[in-house]
């Protein structure tokens, strides 16, 4: 497995969902030099292989050796490339939490939703002042 292979795929991700090195840390839990030093051909350990593949919509396969490329942008659904990397890191955070704690998050998610919405339209029907 060569370093500077996967460094440049690890770029061609971050290229095509639009993504500082910045960015890709958080999604990763990394800090911003580990992304620097996958950059320069510091391979990734497997744990963050794993989140880079699932971000970056790819296989670990791909990432480690070039083979099975992902499906062409052209031919998937198009998403705003910040919505994309960002949903898929709700996604993996959502899924390593246990199972008990998931009704009660969604719960919160959704009264939160609901109390911005009901702030919202509070706003929208206040008479101007001024």
């Amino acid at each position: 497995m060569e370093g500077r292979a996967i460094a440049q795929r690890i770029q061609e991700i971050m290229d095509r969902l639009g993504l500082t090195q910045q960015q890709l840390a958080g999604l990763l839990e990394v800090s911003q030099p580990a992304i620097s030093n996958y950059l320069q051909g510091r391979v990734p350990p497997p744990g963050v292989l794993l989140r880079l593949a699932r971000v970056g919509g790819v296989t670990v396969d791909w990432l480690l050796t070039g083979e099975n490329p992902p499906v062409a942008a052209s031919s998937r659904v198009g998403e705003p490339s910040p919505v994309y990397g960002t949903s898929a890191a709700l996604l993996d955070l959502w899924e390593r939490l246990p199972r008990s704690l998931q009704k009660d998050v969604l719960q919160l998610l959704r009264t939160l939703v609901s109390e911005l919405e009901g702030s919202r339209s509070n706003t929208d029907d206040a008479p101007e002042t001024g």
